[in-house]
């Protein structure tokens, strides 16, 4: 069942087409560990902002923690992103 972006795997890795506008948008990694183990999510940057929030009210309650936002070259942009401020 697909969701409000439909995945799309290229020859260059996993990238989301908005079916709105038919266009391809930049996906992060999201990743932090809880106390059932290491959780990925793969999302664009509206999604880490939606996440972001509620992962970050999580973390001041010590339910998550190692907290990481990568691009898809594996670089660091946790705090390239408001809700990580």
């Amino acid at each position: 069942m697909p969701n409000a972006l439909t995945l799309t795997v290229r020859r260059h890795g996993v990238r989301r087409r908005d079916p709105r506008t038919g266009q391809f948008v930049k996906v992060f990694t999201l990743t932090y560990t809880s106390e059932i183990g290491p959780q990925t999510r793969t999302l664009t940057a509206r999604g880490i902002e939606t996440v972001g929030r509620i992962i970050n009210r999580l973390a001041d309650r010590g339910e998550v923690w190692d907290i990481a936002v990568t691009d898809k070259d594996g670089r660091d942009v946790t705090f390239d992103f408001h809700c990580f401020i």
